[in-house]
């Protein structure tokens, strides 16, 4: 299944509506608060069902959206009176400078088949941006890594690092609350173990021969389903990405890596050690073009 059409699913765009209405994660909201330019011109980059959209305009920015779902964009214009349209993101329809930021959450650049593709997206999205201008990412890598659980798991032994209380704003109860969910601590905990092995520790062992030379594709490339809750049928590409990659992916077009957090010490309000942040199931980047 290709992406347009998994995200032309009736049960994925009422997902993705109904996300659209709880506004940003925090952490999204942090990055936000610290690395766009008050006002805009802001182009949400893969809008989808128009959850960043929406969150930009009722915090005051000028906000375009594209997305090359139409069920997707249907979906938005229902929520929001932004200005919206069909765009592929490797041939956007503006002039150059035309926009102040770029935000891309949730990963529109991870589903960009091929290295060069995405290259290409990035060298795109610094055309329509103004010199100067910001480029605000966050890449959804699905599970966190064995780094993380192992650190995780070495706090709480030792009876430290216990978590802030960041207010948890509606989009983070939707997404991550085990509560929400009604489940047993251990179950969701068995769960994400499960999650790891499937979807961090698999795909890193397929990429052992792709990284030699001695098998087909991109090392990160995968395919997985579940872009919904409840997942629906079908599998689509994704490339889960390191941290190094994607800043030398930027590079060329312009970008200069300003800062790389993780979520989980966003909404901790600590600093993880790097060999833990890159490991992190939702990382965050932000760029600013040109010196």
């Amino acid at each position: 299944m290709n992406t347009v059409q998994k995200y032309s699913q009736p049960e994925v765009v009422a997902c993705w509506q109904n996300l659209s209405r709880r506004g940003l994660q925090y952490s999204e909201e942090w990055m936000v608060r610290h690395y766009l330019p008050p006002g805009g011109p802001v182009l949400d980059a893969g809008c989808g069902a128009g959850r960043a959209v929406l969150a930009l305009a009722e915090a005051g920015f000028r906000v375009v959206g594209v997305d090359l779902s139409l069920p997707m964009l249907a979906a938005a214009r229902s929520l929001s009176a932004a200005r919206l349209g069909g765009a592929n993101l490797l041939n956007l329809p503006f002039a150059d400078a035309s926009f102040e930021a770029v935000v891309m959450f949730f990963g529109p650049l991870q589903h960009i088949p091929g290295r060069e593709n995405r290259r290409r997206a990035l060298a795109e999205l610094a055309r329509v941006t103004r010199p100067g201008g910001r480029l605000v990412i966050g890449l959804d890598n699905l599970a966190p890594g064995p780094a993380c659980y192992l650190y995780w798991a070495g706090r709480k032994l030792r009876r430290a690092g216990r978590r802030s209380e960041r207010p948890a704003t509606p989009a983070d109860t939707a997404l991550w609350s085990r509560e929400q969910r009604r489940v047993s601590p251990l179950v969701w905990h068995l769960r994400g173990v499960v999650r790891l092995l499937g979807q961090r520790v698999v795909p890193a062992l397929v990429d052992l021969p792709r990284r030699w030379g001695a098998a087909a594709g991109e090392p990160g490339d995968t395919r997985v389903a579940q872009f919904s809750v409840p997942a629906t049928a079908g599998r689509i590409f994704y490339h889960l990405y390191r941290v190094e990659e994607l800043a030398a992916d930027a590079a060329p077009a312009g970008w200069r890596l300003l800062a790389c957090r993780s979520g989980a010490e966003i909404t901790e309000g600590t600093v993880y050690p790097v060999w833990v942040r890159r490991a992190d199931k939702q990382l965050f980047f932000a760029f600013g073009l040109g010196r």
